[in-house]
């Protein structure tokens, strides 16, 4: 598991020990990365920045973070519309994945991963400077009951089980199938 910037891997055992969601770790994870994104950015904070969000994922939550990130660092004005401005902080979502796997019949360990490309763009020729690529994991154990999700390793017996049981009432079906149109279409 990669950890940058030295950030803190959470192992916590009980419910969600936090009682946080898996959306309250990707909102910590992006505001982690804009304040190391911002720290790398190098704007002028006297002239207005504009902030551009793409790629699937939370777009929201991302923005929300950024701007949160820029105004503690005293930013004159903050935009979203990058006509409106020569300082352009352009972040790409590039990963955004939440995964569980079971420990016990009580417990799965869950795995939240965050990954951003962030890039400036300066005065009117749009200078491009790459910031990087920002990745977060953070793992954490949460109370299977709680989650409402089944672990993966539990799906799989699941649909096994149901295989296991149908087979037999397919293949018995299709062979009376079988012989009753064979008797049908030789009268």
């Amino acid at each position: 598991m990669i950890m940058l910037a030295g950030r803190a891997h959470a192992i916590s055992l009980a419910g969600d020990s936090t009682g946080w969601g898996a959306m309250a770790v990707v909102r910590t994870q992006l505001q982690s990365i804009a304040e190391e994104a911002a720290d790398s950015a190098k704007v002028d904070v006297q002239r207005r920045v504009a902030i551009v969000v793409d790629g699937d994922g939370p777009k929201s939550a991302a923005e929300n973070a950024f701007i949160e990130a820029m105004q503690k660092r005293n930013v004159a004005s903050i935009v979203m519309d990058s006509s409106l401005s020569h300082q352009i902080l352009h972040v790409f979502l590039l990963h955004g994945e939440t995964t569980e796997r079971a420990i016990n019949e009580k417990f799965s360990l869950r795995c939240t991963r965050t990954a951003l490309e962030v890039k400036t763009l300066n005065g009117a020729e749009r200078e491009v400077r790459m910031l990087g690529t920002f990745m977060r994991e953070t793992t954490d154990t949460v109370n299977v009951r709680s989650t409402g999700i089944l672990p993966a390793d539990q799906k799989k017996d699941d649909q096994g089980l149901l295989q296991r049981m149908l087979t037999p009432f397919i293949v018995v079906g299709g062979a009376i199938v079988i012989v009753y149109l064979f008797f049908t279409v030789r009268s």
